[in-house]
């Protein structure tokens, strides 16, 4: 592809998102066009272009989400279906601090240096852990594909809105339950952690809660497998504490989930 094609997509695509993202500045204090402009490098762009070449992507409609290590847009396939793009953002160091979610878990043995390189072995992280819940019939968002540092999954939402998390929902003691049945299938069905346990990440939908953000989750194997299970028990049983309803001892919980 020539340098001119190349820009031309570029500006294209910086064009449709800043559009979709006028007169509005997200939550995390990001504005628009430098949300687009980190986001939006050479080789991201490039990325872009593959995808809807190969019809795994139609369009772009604009940011959902912003954070410090990646950015969500919500997106269309082919068939006009909702999807959602999560680019983890290749210029930012604090997935320098994600090397204690990697080192140790027996899937990815061979770390190369470099900020580069990490997020797209986190990116593939991601993806494996949520194949693997999928497959194993945890309720998590849909994975759909991943390249480099492009994330795609199902939709979460309607019209580009996401689902609440929990953190942004009435919340009843079915919800802890379902909580916590959430970590006990990861660890016996998926063999998994997710050691970011929380309210921010798991939707609460029509048809109950829906798990996302699984890039830190580690193989049951990983040495600091039993610190990341008590900190995710512990995390959540403080969320519904606070929300005031009664729970169980998170001694007890973590016994029931490991025996």
């Amino acid at each position: 592809m020539s340098d001119n094609s190349e820009k031309k997509i570029e500006l294209k695509i910086k064009s449709k998102l800043e559009q979709k993202k006028k007169k509005k500045t997200l939550d995390d204090g990001f504005k628009k066009n430098k949300v687009v402009n980190e986001v939006l490098d050479k080789i991201t762009i490039l990325q872009l272009y593959d995808l809807i070449n190969s019809k795994i992507i139609s369009y772009v409609n604009g940011v959902v989400k912003a954070g410090k290590e990646s950015v969500v847009f919500w997106a269309k396939d082919p068939e006009e279906n909702d999807i959602a793009l999560k680019i983890y953002l290749v210029t930012t160091s604090n997935f320098k601090k994600r090397s204690q979610y990697l080192t140790g878990d027996p899937r990815f043995t061979s770390v190369k240096k470099g900020t580069k390189n990490i997020v797209y072995l986190w990116a593939r992280k991601e993806f494996q852990n949520i194949s693997k819940c999928y497959d194993c019939g945890i309720p998590v968002v849909k994975p759909r594909h991943v390249s480099k540092n492009i994330l795609i999954m199902d939709f979460e939402g309607k019209d580009g809105k996401p689902e609440n998390t929990l953190l942004e929902s009435e919340i009843d003691e079915n919800d802890y339950h379902q909580s916590i049945e959430l970590i006990s299938d990861l660890f016996k069905k998926a063999k998994l952690v997710h050691g970011d346990f929380s309210e921010y990440n798991i939707f609460k939908t029509k048809n109950g809660l829906k798990l996302f953000d699984l890039g830190s989750a580690v193989d049951r194997t990983h040495p600091n497998t039993m610190n990341f299970l008590k900190r995710d028990i512990n995390n959540i049983t403080n969320f519904f504490v606070k929300r005031g309803l009664t729970v169980e001892n998170p001694a007890d919980i973590l016994e029931r989930i490991t025996k």
